[in-house]
């Protein structure tokens, strides 16, 4: 698995640096402190590139200068206009500050500059976070061809001042540590099916729990067959490695409130016999919700936080076989409720009807799902954000502000009480799927809702499309993006 970069403090001058590589952060419309120390230092050559409009300092523009002298390569990278810059504008500068620099050295020293209204250790948190989210690429399979991979090995964070090194310090590892969940889901997600099945997803859970001393149980299929948890039974009736369930517990003493999630682990969903027309090879992207669950629990047991967190993943593979279920069967969770399986290709919810039903019993303060469950999310937003539904306003405002903080973007839609028409049976309890093409992702919601004990207290995340990414950007490489894990992370460091 991919760890993060080593990343410092250096505590020196900017006149005495010597360095490999030194990125210098500007505005379009306002020239940064940094940007004129070293403008002076050059004679002047740095304004010049301005004049002539070969560095304009716009967002995403990068310029790689040769010089002399102790620094070898200077990095200008721009900002864009200061009124619009945000700590997001930082991560995504430093993500191309760190994908160019990688084409001709190994370690980067990044200038941290000001921005308003934005304290230093979170401005440093932003370029760091940036930089060593872009540096991710997955080649555990690669054999040939890795000699000539340019990556970096070394980040550095420039303090001038003594007294700012230690706070400097504390935000670099509080970012590391969340970091490091986010590549953990990252992999976990790009590995193909063949090796990360529900048995395989248990082996790296229980990895989790062994390092950071958690409690680690699972719900093999005869457990979950005594505890009448027959929804997630099903799902799993036509793969070859049987159904399970993991529950992972990170208990601080004098921790108050109890936060409890679940995450879909269909770690790969074949559509079963309502068979997937295309993107069959994406699917091992399914058990997303399930990766970064284990992410952000690894980032918050490294943190330490004065948490009481239960995870619960429903692992299974939605498979064909003489045994699976089928499209017209009914099934009862654990619950009791009745589910008529209006299609075998909306599996995840049936999946967490179990999760969540089991979730309430353990008495949550908070209880939130995650979850690749529509495509109606990619639908609705697109790649860039996942979409939330809870009926508790206070809960999802804090999750969309959470997501403009952090990168990982949500947006809420409505969870009104008529959507719940839409997943009625006749013959059971409740349907698996919406009665039309139409609000994909409030009927996935409001099914979900039905095994829950108290929703006042819940919210649903679909990361249908914010698991993955078909193109590069900043700092999200192509492949997974590892969305829940920074969001997640920071609503229970700010709790």
């Amino acid at each position: 698995m991919r760890r993060a970069l080593k990343t410092s403090v250096c505590q020196e001058k900017l006149e005495s640096l010597s360095q490999e590589a030194v990125a210098v952060f500007t505005y379009e419309d306002h020239e940064t402190r940094t940007f004129k120390r070293f403008d002076r230092a050059m004679g002047g050559q740095l304004a010049k590139l301005k004049a002539q409009k070969e560095f304009l300092g716009k967002t995403g523009q990068a310029e790689l200068l040769r010089i002399e002298g102790p620094i070898r390569w200077l990095l200008l990278v721009g900002l864009g206009e200061r009124r619009r810059a945000t700590v997001e504008t930082l991560r995504r500068a430093a993500g191309i500050a760190a994908k160019t620099a990688r084409q001709k050295a190994k370690s980067l020293l990044l200038i941290p500059p000001a921005l308003p209204r934005v304290a230093k250790p979170a401005i440093i948190s932003a370029l760091v976070e940036g930089a060593q989210l872009a540096s991710y690429r997955f080649v555990r399979y690669k054999t040939q061809g890795l000699e000539d991979l340019k990556d970096l090995t070394h980040l550095l964070v420039l303090v001038e001042e003594r007294r700012e090194g230690r706070a400097a310090q504390k935000a670099i590892d509080e970012t590391l540590a969340i970091v490091e969940g986010t590549l953990l889901a990252r992999d976990l997600v790009n590995t193909p099916a063949c090796d990360m099945t529900p048995a395989d997803l248990e082996r790296e859970a229980r990895r989790i729990a062994t390092k950071h001393k958690l409690s680690f149980t699972v719900f093999d299929a005869k457990e979950l067959e005594k505890r009448r948890m027959h929804a997630i039974l099903a799902v799993g009736k036509g793969s070859a490695v049987p159904p399970r369930m993991l529950i992972l517990e990170y208990k601080k003493r004098g921790a108050k409130r109890h936060t409890v999630f679940c995450g879909k682990g269909v770690c790969y969903d074949s559509g079963g016999y309502n068979l997937k027309q295309k993107m069959l090879e994406n699917m091992k992207d399914d058990m997303g919700g399930a990766a970064a669950l284990l992410g952000m629990l690894d980032a918050v047991a490294t943190l330490g936080l004065k948490q009481h967190v239960t995870v619960i993943i429903g692992a299974v593979e939605n498979m064909i076989d003489g045994k699976a279920y089928r499209a017209g069967d009914i099934v009862r969770a654990s619950n009791g409720k009745t589910i008529e399986v209006a299609n075998t290709d909306a599996e995840g919810r049936i999946v967490l009807a179990d999760c969540l039903s089991y979730a309430s019993t353990r008495k949550p303060d908070t209880l939130i799902d995650l979850a690749t469950l529509t495509g109606a999310a990619m639908v609705a937003l697109g790649p860039l954000a996942a979409a939330v539904c809870s009926p508790n306003d206070a809960l999802a405002e804090k999750l969309v502000a959470l997501g403009e903080r952090t990168g990982d973007r949500a947006w809420r839609l409505p969870l009104w009480e008529d959507y719940k028409e839409d997943v009625k049976s006749e013959i059971a309890d409740v349907k698996n799927l919406g009665h039309s093409f139409f609000a994909g992702v409030q009927a996935g919601a409001v099914f979900l809702q039905e095994f829950v004990e108290q929703p006042a207290h819940w919210a649903h995340i679909d990361i249908g499309a914010a698991v993955m990414e078909d193109r590069e950007r900043a700092y999200i490489p192509k492949g997974a993006t590892g969305w829940g894990v920074r969001i997640l992370s920071r609503l229970l460091s700010d709790s």
